[in-house]
């Protein structure tokens, strides 16, 4: 079962206790915008991008379905490209408890603004869904 309410900071903590992103930012994503320094390290920045829901019991109030997150890796020029391949593995592994169902690849951009190259990733998971969080009771 997902706990949609906690999806995000599930899917952060997840990734956050591999010892492989110690030096990789993990954080929620915000509006894009010029920063003041330039990226040292990957940072990689997740979000909500999509959720569908259905009844999957008849008589009961069962929901589930899909929740998408996706995750968008900035990599400085510096760094070696093959780091986004193996970002992504890592990810995948760490969250393999919430039923990934696809993994979408964009392909990598260069981003002038900021110096880095850029892969959007998104997950895709499938599950019972709740929408109460258990400490709401």
């Amino acid at each position: 079962m997902i706990y949609a309410e906690r999806i995000m900071t599930d899917f952060i903590e997840l990734i956050t206790a591999d010892e492989y992103f110690k030096d990789i930012q993990i954080l929620r994503a915000y509006p894009g915008g010029i920063k003041s320094t330039l990226l040292e390290n990957a940072v990689v920045a997740v979000g909500l991008k999509e959720i569908n829901v259905e009844d999957s019991s008849l008589g009961e109030s069962v929901k589930t379905g899909t929740i998408s997150v996706f995750a968008n890796i900035y990599v400085p020029y510096s760094f070696d490209k093959s780091n986004f391949e193996k970002i992504v593995f890592r990810i995948c592994r760490n969250v393999a408890e919430f039923n990934i169902v696809s993994v979408n690849i964009s392909e990598i951009t260069a981003n002038s603004a900021s110096e880095c190259f850029v892969m959007k990733v998104v997950f895709t998971f499938n599950d019972e869904l709740c929408f109460r969080d258990d400490e709401d009771e």
